[in-house]
């Protein structure tokens, strides 16, 4: 019996341990030492690191590979140990340009906004969403398809 309870003791004590959480696509030390500033392109840096987690937008002629590490102890919210961020900047030929490399501490944290962009056209009501198919064109017996889908002679 005391077997047991100290069994059932160290298993839940082991859904405590502080794990650790990877998230992100960021290249070893090893792997951008490899590349060459001028020589390098889009092409053979995504041969040697990898796609990037994400590409500038908007005239931003940029690679960046996002790499952040989590802390968590069992059901609590985890917390941010470590991210890194690397940017490779390239020039109008896509060669690369300038590496440059953030922590956390020099980021922004953005607020999504609760706000939504209305469609066009108009608002159906939820009335209008249950009822809007009945007597629509083309619903012969007003109701789903029945039968094998064959013409009837």
């Amino acid at each position: 019996m005391k077997l047991i309870i100290i069994i059932v003791i160290l298993t839940t004590l082991t859904s405590c341990i502080n794990k650790k959480l990877i998230h992100g696509n960021l290249p070893t030390a090893d792997l951008v030492s490899i590349i060459k500033l001028g020589k390098d392109n889009k092409e053979s840096i995504s041969k040697i690191l990898g796609e990037p987690s994400f590409q500038g937008s908007l005239g931003d002629n940029s690679f960046y590979y996002l790499g952040r590490v989590n802390s968590q102890i069992a059901f609590l919210k985890p917390e941010l140990e470590q991210q890194i961020i690397l940017e490779l900047n390239f020039d109008k030929t896509d060669k690369l340009k300038k590496i440059f490399v953030y922590d956390e501490n020099q980021t922004i944290n953005i607020a999504m906004s609760p706000k939504e962009t209305q469609l066009a056209g108009y608002k159906q009501s939820l009335l209008r969403q249950l009822l809007g198919n009945f007597g629509m064109p083309g619903m012969k017996r007003g109701g789903p398809i029945i039968g094998t889908g064959r013409a009837e002679n």
